[in-house]
């Protein structure tokens, strides 16, 4: 499991970089994140730079997505293994939507819901599940 994590950490990293490049217009390497606040499935809101000096991760999900259950186990797997902080970002859901997917996979990390994509926006600059 340690490998398989080791590998798909790796990928994630190239991936990162290389989607950087490819959105380097939206926020650059160095410069401090555009902080947020957003509202729980369990309706808790979180900000993001309450996270200053932690490692946090942001996910974006959609329980449309096929990919994104899995995912949600492997980024669980990188929360318990490597202490960083997930923070899942739903979009392109309804939000009852996104509660039963919540509850449905037992994501145990807050899953926030940007029902305006302003976030999205900021950080990814399209609508696709990215982490």
């Amino acid at each position: 499991m340690k490998l398989w994590l080791s590998l798909f950490s790796s990928c994630l990293i190239i991936f990162v970089v290389l989607h950087g490049i490819a959105y380097a217009d939206i926020i650059q390497v160095g410069t401090e994140a555009p902080d947020f606040t957003l509202s729980s499935t369990k309706g808790k809101s979180f900000t993001l730079s309450a996270y200053r000096g932690k490692k946090p991760v942001i996910i974006w999900f959609s329980d449309c997505c096929p990919g994104c259950e899995g995912r949600a186990k492997v980024m669980q797997g990188l929360m318990e293994d490597y202490g960083v902080e997930i923070l899942a970002i739903g979009m392109l859901s309804k939000v009852y939507q996104t509660v039963e997917f919540v509850e449905r996979v037992d994501i145990p990390y807050p899953y926030l819901i940007d029902t305006d994509f302003k976030v999205v926006k900021a950080y990814v600059g399209t609508y696709i599940p990215e982490t």
